[in-house]
């Protein structure tokens, strides 16, 4: 019996790349009776000190470099988890030459990483077959050579941060401002990530922090979004109501209500309905929400749309659960479309 554990959310694509890498097709497995030392402990020839190595087994090679591979990349998910997920850990039995798998669910914590950085330059280093014909692997990781990659990838992205934050002030559309504040969060949220697996990868612990503090950055994107000047109007509202809720939506998202000025934006909200249907003793009501930002010259700098439908035991109370539907939908979306519509070049 041997145990691994896989995960479903894996990048397949992650191993097909990491088996093509210089190391990884070089050995074939060696049919011993003395099993190495790596296949239930530390290898002596990778130590700790200079390596992060994992171990896989199958009833074929090309899986069990597969699992070894997984493997190594969960010795770093483990480590740097944040939030829940599931995933599965995979119970492997060989007999008479066939594999059979036992797969049972347990919760585990989430990790959003890029795991093609965590294991860039993994290798399979050795291979063994056993006498009852059961495959194994084990995958290498240099910590000083992934540590550079690391390293390099976080030196770019400072670079990058540090470009966008000393040209912001240059922009004149305050639209444009917006968007250089979501692409340097996101850039920092990478970095944090690369961060959390230098601390892995590094003895020390320590990796390298940004200079860049991302809750002043956001403060930062908020400011910008609370003096985009935007005028709410409405399209076309069939129903009514939909002026209340369209201003309803922008206070909570934080953009102050604005007659139009320089520099503005105008948003605007339509909403079209069809006629209600009878289905099955329930009426049914279809209709499509429309939400477009404007700049003051006439141009339209984003334009998003969101099909609705609601039903109910009578007709009179269709219009009152859309428009229910439309406020739930305004007051969710309204802030992440409008930052949306900030990247749109």
């Amino acid at each position: 019996m041997r145990f691994s554990f896989g995960n479903q959310y894996l990048n397949r694509q992650l191993f097909i790349s990491c088996l093509l890498l210089t190391g990884c097709m070089q050995s074939t497995p060696t049919v011993n009776a003395n099993q190495p030392d790596w296949v239930n402990g530390e290898p002596s020839s990778y130590p700790n000190s200079l390596y992060v190595v994992a171990s896989g087994s199958a009833s074929n090679i090309e899986q069990a470099k597969d699992r070894a591979l997984a493997n190594l990349t969960k010795v770093f998910e483990l480590r740097i988890r944040e939030s829940s997920t599931t995933r599965q850990d995979i119970q492997v039995m060989i007999k008479n030459g066939s594999e059979s798998v036992d797969k049972s669910q347990r919760v585990m914590q989430n990790i959003n990483i890029q795991t093609n950085k965590i294991i860039e330059g993994a290798r399979i280093a050795e291979q063994w077959k056993s006498p009852d014909l059961t495959y194994y692997a084990l995958a290498v990781l240099d910590r000083h050579q992934a540590g550079n990659n690391i390293r390099e990838e976080m030196s770019r992205i400072d670079k990058e941060v540090d470009f966008e934050l000393a040209n912001v002030e240059l922009k004149h559309d305050p639209l444009q401002k917006v968007a250089v504040y979501q692409r340097v969060l996101a850039s920092q949220d990478k970095r944090e990530t690369l961060q959390k697996t230098l601390k892995v990868i590094d003895l020390s612990g320590q990796g390298t922090q940004s200079k860049w503090n991302s809750a002043e950055l956001r403060t930062r994107l908020e400011v910008s979004l609370s003096a985009l000047n935007m005028k709410p109007e409405v399209l076309h509202d069939p129903v009514g109501g939909l002026d209340k809720l369209l201003k309803g939506a922008m206070s909570k998202s934080g953009f102050p209500e604005s007659s139009m000025a320089s520099n503005g934006y105008i948003l605007s909200a339509g909403l079209e309905i069809q006629s209600p249907i009878l289905k099955q003793d329930w009426y049914w009501l279809r209709g499509t929400l429309t939400l477009r930002l404007t700049s003051n010259d006439g141009s339209v700098r984003g334009n998003k749309t969101w099909p609705l439908k609601v039903s109910a035991s009578s007709k009179g109370a269709l219009n009152q659960r859309l428009m229910a539907t439309v406020e739930k939908t305004l007051n969710q979306e309204l802030k992440t479309t409008v930052m949306d519509f900030a990247t749109i070049k």
